[in-house]
């Protein structure tokens, strides 16, 4: 009893001085103990960085580039998770490119970055590719809002060949920068380049979308989105596991819009076997209004092996790209391609070498003749963290 009149008297005299409360309770029963943290959301941090060496001849100009390669340019990501329930996941992503004197920028004649243009004329700087928020459910699906792949970007580039790093169907990718030289001496068009004109029809690329995603049934998940412009898409990816070979798909559908674009339907098919031996097929065509479609074919055959480096598999292949009615004017292209990749798995590397031609036809006059073809020859790295 008279300790605890002791310590009302030491509380009235700290509230005297301003430094405590006149209730003895308060001095008597301690805080309680802060709440825990129940934020538990984690974040990874993950990356690439893909250079590479560059040669290219167009008949009437060759020139040496040092790139980044845009197949799978060089880029850094954040992804923020954490758990709900035992069934939903939440979670954040931002992906940023950051490219300098990317493959699809480089220009003939413009090698040393003149008139402020960055070396090799590419561009530099930070990109947004993905920022995004999304909610994960094990039983209803994905639901994603923000920056991000539509529900068909990436339907035409399924490849289970292990050289997608520098051989896939957007063949533009290695090069589309570059232009044309054309037979009668007028010299390179910058309004005739490559990436203007090689295109797999790959769905709706990154946008600000809202999309939903299926759990995977029987290998089989659906998707669709909606975004800005009032563009709208479905999907159905596949992929599965059988004795004796792997087998993974994709086919997509992307309706007319408000700023005038075609119905598009697109898709792509590989196949790998157990004795290293794969088959890929793209395809594609989209309306155009006014004028003949736009459509596509793609196939690769290529073998991947490990009995060559001790580090890592080791993937050979070839290609063939064709496109018909790619603009207004009517161009046709061909490319095709021989290339290799070797995976470095202790240090998260592949190295790759590629040689590839790209053949334009002008059926319509939209330049005098034919223009003359360009040669590749890329060679670099790409490494992963």
């Amino acid at each position: 009893m008279r300790s605890t009149q002791k310590m009302a008297g030491i509380a009235s005299l700290l509230t005297l001085f301003g430094l405590g409360t006149a209730n003895a309770a308060d001095v008597l029963v301690p805080p309680p103990a802060p709440a825990p943290n129940a934020n538990t959301i984690q974040l990874k941090v993950s990356g690439q960085v893909n250079r590479a060496v560059l040669y290219a001849d167009n008949d009437d100009d060759d020139e040496v580039f040092f790139v980044d390669n845009d197949n799978s340019g060089t880029r850094f990501r954040f992804v923020a998770s954490g758990r709900l329930n035992d069934d939903i996941t939440a979670g954040a992503t931002i992906e940023l490119q950051f490219e300098s004197s990317s493959t699809t920028d480089i220009r003939f004649g413009n090698n040393g970055g003149t008139g402020g243009t960055p070396l090799g004329g590419g561009g530099n700087g930070v990109g947004e590719r993905i920022g995004e928020v999304w909610f994960n459910s094990a039983s209803m699906g994905k639901l994603s809002l923000g920056q991000g792949n539509t529900a068909s970007n990436g339907t035409s580039e399924v490849d289970l060949s292990g050289t997608g790093i520098i051989s896939y169907s957007g063949v533009a990718d290695s090069g589309g920068g570059l232009g044309f030289a054309q037979t009668n001496g007028a010299g390179t068009a910058d309004d005739d380049r490559i990436g203007q004109i090689f295109t797999n029809l790959d769905g709706g690329s990154r946008r600000d979308r809202i999309r939903y995603d299926t759990p995977t049934f029987a290998g089989f998940r659906a998707s669709s989105s909606a975004s800005q412009g009032g563009r709208w898409d479905v999907a159905l990816r596949y992929a599965n596991q059988f004795a004796g070979a792997r087998v993974a798909g994709a086919i997509a559908y992307q309706g007319a819009n408000a700023v005038g674009a075609g119905n598009r339907i697109n898709g792509s098919l590989s196949v790998l076997l157990d004795n290293g031996l794969s088959l890929t097929v793209a395809g594609g065509e989209n309306e155009n209004n006014g004028r003949k479609d736009t459509m596509f074919y793609y196939g690769k055959v290529a073998f991947t092996t490990s009995s060559i480096s001790q580090y890592g598999k080791t993937s050979f292949g070839i290609d063939y790209f064709k496109i018909e009615d790619s603009r207004a004017n009517g161009e046709d292209g061909t490319s095709y391609s021989a290339h290799v990749v070797q995976n470095l798995n202790p240090v998260g590397a592949q190295l790759y070498l590629s040689a590839r031609v790209y053949e334009e036809d002008v059926r319509d006059g939209a330049v005098t003749g034919n223009p003359d073809d360009i040669f590749i020859i890329i060679a670099g790295s790409r490494i992963k963290f």
